[in-house]
This record gives C-alpha cells, structure tokens and sequence, in this order.
C-alpha cells in the first residue's frame, strides 16, 4: 500500500523587538544553511521560507504542456468536432501545483519608530525548522527603549506662620 509521507508541520508565530538593525536580521537568517529548506523569496523587509523541491516543475512547464495539449485537441477537432470535449483537459497540468500544500513561514523585520526592529514569524514550520528558529530568536540582544527621567519635583517648604 502506497501512504504519503509528509513532515508534520505546525503553526508558528513570534514577535520580538531587538536593537540589531532589521537589515542584518534578515541577512543572518538567510544565511544560514538548514537542511531541506530554501529562500523561496526576500524582499527589502522579509523572507519566505519553504521547503525545497526535489522536481524542478513550476509554473513555466505546466503553462508549456497546458499549450501542447490546448493545441493537439485542436488539431484533432480536424477529424472530428467531438474532440472539442477534451478542451478542459489543459487544466491538468496545473493540478500539482494546485495541489502543492508545503509549508511556508514569513520573517519579516521593519525597523521601530523607536530605534529598534521588529521581528515577526509567521506560518507553518517544520519541528527542525522551528528549533532553528527559537536558536536563532532567542539568541537576539532584545531592545530596551530609553526611559525618560523626569527631574525630581521642587521641594515646597511651608513656613509656619
């Protein structure tokens, strides 16, 4: 009997702010080399972590086979009209990718009005991928706003009278 195997995932979130710059938050992360998992896409201010393909099948082929099999039900309406009902068949090239439900997580670190960043995490993550991540955010220097020190109020003194 044939069973999926997948790797369970599950959700994540964290928040915290750190005095490192959001930049170099970013950067480390993306750096870093953890097993079966990829950059899928970074932006100025994010990440999107994924797991990698072991099949390289994306978009550009599936649109191709879509485009052979739109053509090929048209050539063979020539013989027969009757083939036209094979027309939604283009569809199936699409279903993998439709199908496709691998984890994704997002980082994202914008820098604070206050002067230090703000890490979120959000998505699905593996059990390796969230232990990765706790190591990574716990070992972040926390950012610990400037307190305002207020001057101490004037003494009044009541003259006895």
């Amino acid at each position: 009997m044939f069973r999926w195997s997948r790797r369970p995932a599950r959700s994540y979130q964290f928040t915290l702010r750190t005095a490192r710059p959001a930049t170099e938050v970013l950067e480390e992360f993306a750096e870093r080399r953890l097993p079966g998992i990829a950059v899928a896409e970074r932006g100025e201010n994010y990440l999107i972590l994924r797991p990698q393909k072991r099949i390289r099948y994306g978009g550009d082929i599936a649109a191709l086979l879509a485009i052979v099999i739109v053509l090929a039900v048209l050539i063979l309406t020539a013989v027969t009209p009757v083939f036209i009902a094979l027309l939604p068949a283009a569809i199936i090239p699409a279903l993998p990718m439709l199908l496709d439900q691998r984890p994704d997580l997002a980082i994202s670190a914008i820098r604070d009005d206050t002067g230090g960043s703000r890490v979120t995490v959000h998505g699905l993550a593996s059990p390796e991928l969230a232990a990765a991540l706790d190591a990574y955010l716990g070992s972040l220097p926390r950012y610990l706003p400037p307190v305002a020190v207020s001057s101490p109020a004037p003494a009044v003194s009541r003259a006895a009278g």
